[in-house]
């Protein structure tokens, strides 16, 4: 069953649309109510990526695993799979992260997986390759260790934190990975907040 899919405009990015989870409500963090089996899982990243891409989305799954949380990520390595979240795929039970130039109008990165019952089985994400990214957090581009730490929190079902009658957007959590907003630009992303942090620990203690 696919559960959910990470919508984004040019400009208004990573605003995760969620399909029949039924978030809790938004305060510090937000949960879809589904989580792995296990207190680890295993991933693998498409080998036509460049080697400082993969090494950036590698330091993202390193971020997440010293959130003090029981939970980890494993790379395994590179492969030729690549899922494209953005039309109909099945699964194929690998983690993968890829690519696919969806145009303009489409979004720029997508998280989309598979469940059984409450526990996730699968889950995968593209990048959009219209969009310009970038691992130096140049000017007019996407960053891609901002873009994939997002992404692995959305792995680990937390949702976007969003507020849009917020000046801030995410109210006080506008600084958090998991705020539903990016730019160009933008590395404060990579980081993780507070709020995050009790994401994770909430989902797979501590």
């Amino acid at each position: 069953m696919k559960i959910s899919i990470l919508k984004a405009s040019s400009l208004l990015l990573l605003h995760l649309v969620v399909f029949g989870l039924g978030a809790t409500g938004a305060s510090a963090y937000d949960l879809y109510g589904y989580q792995w089996s296990s207190s680890s899982v295993s991933y693998y990243i498409n080998s036509t990526f460049a080697s400082s891409f993969r090494t950036a989305m590698k330091t993202s799954d390193a971020t997440w695993d010293a959130a003090g949380a029981d939970f980890s990520f494993s790379y395994v390595s590179t492969t030729r799979a690549n899922p494209n979240v953005f039309v109909s795929y099945t699964d194929d039970d690998e983690n993968s992260i890829g690519y696919y130039n969806n145009g303009p109008s489409g979004d720029m990165a997508g998280t989309w997986g598979f469940r059984s019952g409450t526990s996730l089985t699968e889950i995968d994400t593209t990048f959009n390759t219209y969009y310009s990214f970038t691992t130096t957090g140049a000017a007019g581009k996407y960053d891609v260790q901002n873009t994939m730490t997002h992404e692995f929190g959305h792995w680990l079902m937390l949702d976007d934190l969003t507020s849009d009658g917020s000046p801030s957007y995410c109210s006080s959590s506008a600084m958090s990975t998991m705020c539903g907003r990016s730019y160009p630009g933008n590395t404060y992303q990579r980081s993780l907040r507070t709020d995050d942090k009790n994401g994770i620990k909430a989902i797979y203690g501590t």
